[in-house]
């Protein structure tokens, strides 16, 4: 059984001014699919159920997406247009009576928050469809929203289809819809091809609407960046950056310390604690987590998988893959750790380096805590390091080697020095 509100997300474009094989809405922004932002957005807003209408790439984009709860997979056979696409739900929606949240899967910067403002309208109003519109200083691209004298919606008329006073016409239609079901079906039932794409449009649906005496109205709720459609590079580059600034601006307003927004790159799916300091040209990618009062950059790179507690200093040209820092360890200059955990107060050295890949497997280095780590030295993974052990500068620790708790190990390979060398 469907549970409503119900957000049907069309994804089943190619996006050939892409110029990829890769289905559109999986391209990435900040680290995540374009589609992942848009069903998050339906979800934050108040829906319980996603339908995502899938075409070109279906079974790429059924991966991306496979495990969400709540999300349900209809398949537009042949591209006929947006009023096909969403009639692909129909099967999946027989019977249901209630709101239906219509967006597009290659908007990734639409907000939950005015999403969940056009549901609470349609609460309010009873209307068969509310329009999500926005006013923007340059509209092309885009469908206009025509209004009478008095300012009531009459229709969309998509761009290409404009005369040149329609084109001037600022308020512009996203392609995000609140629809009452089942009267969508009814006005999609009234849809033909009579239009330069020779295509269904869903955006003639809410004057089919009108003209069946329901209640339609477009509302100027969202904002130019939220409506930034990914069609080439050159807008997903653009969708980049601004996604990265609201994914700085929220870290900064939790009390994180980026120094340099512009030439700092963060995740998406990074958290990060308070009173961090991010310095500049740092690179932060994938499932990050960073605790508290850590000191990052500049010039570091912190890959995915990896965590940082509390207190963790990573300093300039150091990258960090898949590995576990405890608290109050550091890693000041050009070192490497990949596939490592560090205990709590461990010193690495500068050129330091874990080992970890063979050329077949990665392998794990654990280190204890309270060890310092020389200048140079090359931990050959598997290795197990003791706790408070000094490793000299430059020494090889050798593969499968167990260093015992408070040795001193030095040289090519490494061997433990005499804890009382004068005896």
């Amino acid at each position: 059984m469907i549970q409503g509100p119900v957000a049907i997300i069309l994804a089943a474009g190619h996006g050939k001014r892409m110029k990829s094989d890769k289905a559109k809405v999986l391209h990435e922004v900040c680290g995540r699919p374009m589609i992942r932002y848009v069903v998050d957005a339906a979800f934050g807003a108040g829906a319980k159920t996603a339908i995502v209408v899938v075409g070109y790439g279906a079974d790429q984009v059924r991966s991306c997406l496979e495990g969400t709860p709540d999300v349900h997979f209809a398949t537009q056979v042949q591209q006929l247009g947006t009023g096909d696409a969403v009639r692909a739900c129909q099967p999946l929606l027989e019977g249901y009576s209630g709101p239906a949240l219509v967006l597009v899967g290659d908007e990734p910067l639409i907000r939950p928050e005015p999403l969940s403002d056009l549901l609470q309208r349609h609460k309010q109003d009873k209307a068969a469809c509310l329009l999500g519109t926005a006013i923007v200083p340059d509209p092309t691209g885009f469908g206009r929203i025509l209004r009478d004298s008095a300012g009531r919606f009459l229709r969309i008329v998509e761009e290409r289809d404009c005369n040149p006073e329609e084109r001037k016409i600022t308020e512009v239609n996203p392609s995000c819809y609140v629809f009452e079901l089942p009267s969508l079906w009814d006005a999609l039932d009234k849809l033909d091809t009579r239009n330069a794409q020779g295509e269904y449009y869903l955006t003639d649906a809410p004057q089919w609407l009108e003209s069946m005496n329901r209640k339609v109205v477009a509302l100027p709720v969202l904002e130019p960046d939220d409506i930034l459609g990914v069609n080439t590079r050159q807008h997903l580059s653009q969708a980049h950056a601004i996604m990265q600034a609201r994914i700085q601006d929220r870290l900064m307003t939790d009390g994180v310390s980026i120094v340099d927004p512009r030439n700092t790159y963060i995740d998406g799916r990074a958290s990060i604690g308070q009173d961090t300091v991010i310095l500049p040209f740092t690179v932060i990618t994938g499932d990050v987590k960073i605790g508290s009062n850590c000191r990052i950059g500049p010039f570091a790179h912190i890959r995915p998988g990896t965590e940082l507690e509390s207190g963790v200093e990573v300093g300039a040209f150091v990258e960090v893959n898949r590995s576990h820092m405890e608290t109050g360890a550091t890693a000041r200059h050009l070192a490497y750790l990949g596939d490592a955990h560090l205990g709590a107060n461990v010193n690495v050295g500068a050129t330091a380096v874990t080992a970890n890949f063979d050329g077949k497997n990665k392998s794990r280095t654990v280190i204890g805590p309270g060890t310092m780590v020389g200048s140079g030295a090359v931990l050959v993974a598997p290795v197990n390091i003791g706790a408070n052990v000094t490793i000299g500068a430059n020494a090889v620790v050798t593969r499968g080697q167990e260093v015992p708790d408070g040795t001193t190990v030095v040289g090519v390979p490494a061997r433990s020095l005499p804890k009382n060398p004068g005896v």
